[in-house]
C-alpha cells in the first residue's frame, strides 16, 4: 500500500468497471478517496467519460442522470459531485476529461503546426494527450489549504471493452511505465452474477 511522504511521486489509482455500465465505479472511487483521506492523504480525482462530447452539458440526462455544475462554471458528470461531497474538495473542469474534450486539444494543436512533420495518430498523439492531461490537473490543488494531492483517483466511465474507451485503456497500459509501476494502481469493479 502507498506511504504517506511528502517527498515521494503522486500515487494513481485507475478504477474501471465491466460486465455493465452504472456498476458503482463512482462510489468505490469515492469511498476509496475517503479511506484515504481518513488516513491524512490528499486525495484528487478525475472522471474519464470516453464519449465524444466537450462536457456533460450535451448528455442525456437518461443515460446519465443531471449535470453537475461545478463552481468554476464547468458541467461535468454527477460522480464529480460524489467526488466533491465525499472528500471535501473543489474540483475544476479540468478533472472531468471527455473523448472531445482530448480531440480537441489534438486538433488544436495539430492546426497550430506543433506536428509538422508527423502524421497525427491515435497513438502517440491521443494517448500522449491523455496522460499529459491526467498528470497536469493530479497536480492542481483542491483543498482549501492549496497543497499539492499526494493520490489521484481517476475513474473510467463506460466498460471495459467498449469501442469507446479503447484509447483510454491504452493510454493507462503506457501510464504505468511513465509514472512506474509504484505509483499506478488499478481497480476493476465486475458484475459477478451468481
Amino acid at each position: 500500500m502507498f506511504r504517506h511522504n511528502s517527498s515521494s511521486s503522486m500515487k494513481y489509482i485507475l478504477v474501471t468497471g465491466g460486465v455493465i455500465s452504472g456498476i458503482g465505479k463512482g462510489i468505490i472511487s469515492s469511498s476509496i478517496g475517503t479511506i484515504l483521506r481518513s488516513h491524512g492523504f490528499r486525495v484528487t480525482s478525475i472522471k474519464i467519460d470516453p464519449y465524444i462530447n466537450i462536457d456533460a452539458g450535451t448528455f442525456s440526462p437518461y443515460e446519465h442522470g443531471e449535470v453537475f455544475v461545478l463552481d468554476d462554471g464547468g458541467e461535468v458528470d454527477l460522480d464529480l459531485g460524489n467526488y466533491e461531497r465525499f472528500l471535501d474538495v473543489t474540483l475544476h473542469r479540468d478533472n472531468n476529461i471527455t473523448t472531445g474534450k482530448i480531440y480537441q486539444y489534438v486538433i488544436d494543436k495539430e492546426r497550430r503546426g506543433d506536428y509538422l512533420g508527423k502524421t497525427v495518430q491515435v497513438v502517440p498523439h491521443i494517448t500522449d494527450a491523455i496522460q499529459e492531461w491526467v498528470e497536469r490537473v493530479a497536480h492542481i490543488s483542491v483543498d482549501e489549504d492549496k497543497a499539492e494531492p499526494d493520490i489521484c483517483i481517476i475513474e473510467l466511465g463506460g466498460t471495459i471493452g467498449d469501442i469507446e474507451s479503447m484509447s483510454f485503456v491504452e493510454a493507462f497500459r503506457q501510464f504505468q511505465f511513465r509514472v512506474k509501476k509504484e505509483n499506478f494502481c488499478l481497480v476493476h469493479v465486475s458484475l459477478v452474477p451468481q
